[in-house]
């Protein structure tokens, strides 16, 4: 069965007959990368897409102007370097960084193709992958992106549960490394902002530290942290805005407390 979630991921390679798989992979390179290493960096040639057999890795987008954004996390069975496939582009868009040692299976792009043609199966599981990434970016686009910043903070840490988690007594345990940094990026608020909101969050009973991994103590309270606020501000907004209306029509303003 196929690794499928909201956070973006499907396992392409798991979705695919095992016999297949075996033929595929034995036509790609064999790449080992440390944690910390460059797969590859924004502006560098493009030839090149990627199963991820082994670790997890982060791609980021630097803008001209020098602000760095993270634009996807990878794990096990993650085609990377999907961005390659469809463009006339010769040079790569992000760069994607190792979290933790990895193993990647290479192909160059007219091979891929070959290898869909041959194997109807893996173009399949590609197209769903590119489905859920772009699931994942409607996530973080329509949803995380309309919030204020803390509630962001709290929607990024539950869609990063959804899949990098592991259930343990204590809770739901996030099992990236990430730096307050990374996270601040993903979310798009400041490193202080970010550090200071995680330790809200932890005095509050709804995180906690376990050797530099978020653990989600209580998802439910996070959930509405993160989501009810907003629609409890937003009803809000919809009341005054008739209650403003109805005094216009009534031809005297209704009170605003201002």
């Amino acid at each position: 069965m196929a690794n499928l979630s909201r956070s973006g991921h499907l396992d392409v390679l798991a979705a695919i007959p095992r016999e297949h798989r075996d033929m595929v992979l034995a036509k790609c390179g064999l790449r080992r990368c440390r944690k910390g290493n460059v797969i590859w960096r924004q502006g560098e040639a493009a030839s090149l897409v990627a199963f991820l057999g082994e670790g997890k890795a982060v791609s980021e987008y630097q803008s001209p102007g020098g602000r760095t954004v993270i634009t996807g996390l990878w794990s096990s069975g993650d085609l990377v370097g999907a961005l390659n496939l469809g463009t006339d582009e010769d040079a790569h868009q992000m760069t994607v960084r190792c979290l933790e040692d990895s193993v990647l299976h290479t192909l160059r792009v007219e091979e891929f193709y070959a290898l869909v043609r041959s194997y109807p199966e893996l173009a399949e599981a590609a197209v769903r992958a590119l489905s859920v990434r772009l699931q994942w970016y409607n996530h973080l686009t329509l949803v995380l992106g309309t919030l204020p910043a803390f509630e962001r903070v709290c929607g990024m840490l539950l869609a990063l549960s959804e899949h990098f988690s592991i259930k343990t007594d204590d809770g739901l345990l996030i099992d990236l490394n990430l730096t307050h940094a990374t996270l601040a990026a993903m979310v798009g608020v400041g490193r202080p902002f970010l550090t200071m909101t995680l330790s809200r969050l932890e005095r509050s009973g709804h995180l906690a530290s376990v050797r530099r991994r978020i653990l989600i103590r209580d998802s439910a309270g996070l959930a509405s942290l993160a989501f009810e606020a907003s629609e409890r501000r937003s009803r809000s907004g919809t009341r005054t805005s008739a209650k403003l209306n109805r005094g216009t029509r009534h031809g005297r303003p209704a009170a605003t407390g201002l």
